[in-house]
């Protein structure tokens, strides 16, 4: 296992900024599956262990996002990585017929919405895919993880009302993804 993701995803569940509550529930699911037992640490406690190991961890989440990215990217596997960018830009294509510049207000908003939707779950589903690599899990275990990621972050990121308007479309845009990451896991 690599000790740098270790680090890295045991930091943002345990630092103190807003956006660390859905990493700590993803570390909870994994904890309780048993695919990876977090330490005792806390976030300040961990910057100081990676920095024995030669792990540069910043104080700063965002950096430490950016940083994960740049983990779980060496970590996936190519064509999952194409299959990704391509997925995104048939679902923005799809959904957003104006050019970026020329999105009224409510088009931004649930742009960026969907975006910030897309990038945890792909985000999620490759903490999963690298925990699990090598030490395989149940497919039924992965597609709980998926749903549970898919509820966190529905909730958080969308109002009531984009809710009732996209509750199904985003469970098949989830369903989408899950067998992108579960093709390269399972088969």
């Amino acid at each position: 296992m690599n000790k740098e993701l270790n680090y890295l995803v045991e930091f943002l569940a345990k630092s103190d900024d807003k956006d660390a509550t859905l990493y700590k529930q993803l570390l909870d699911f994994l904890d309780e599956n048993l695919v990876y037992t977090s330490s005792s640490y806390d976030a300040k406690k961990l910057i100081l262990l990676a920095k024995k190991n030669n792990i540069n961890l910043s104080l700063n989440f965002e950096e430490n996002l950016r940083h994960l990215d740049k983990v779980l990217e060496m970590r996936i596997n190519p064509e999952i990585k194409e299959a990704k960018v391509q997925l995104l830009s048939t679902l923005l294509a799809t959904n957003f017929k104006k050019k970026k510049e020329d999105f009224d207000k409510v088009e931004t908003s649930i742009y960026k919405c969907l975006s910030a939707y897309i990038y945890g779950l792909t985000r999620g589903l490759e903490i999963f895919y690298a925990y699990t690599f090598d030490d395989v899990k149940k497919p039924e275990l992965f597609i709980s993880y998926a749903s549970f990621l898919h509820e966190q972050l529905f909730y958080t990121i969308f109002n009531k009302e984009e809710q009732k308007l996209l509750e199904e479309k985003l469970k098949e845009v989830m369903s989408i993804y899950l067998s992108l990451y579960a093709r390269y896991l399972y088969i």
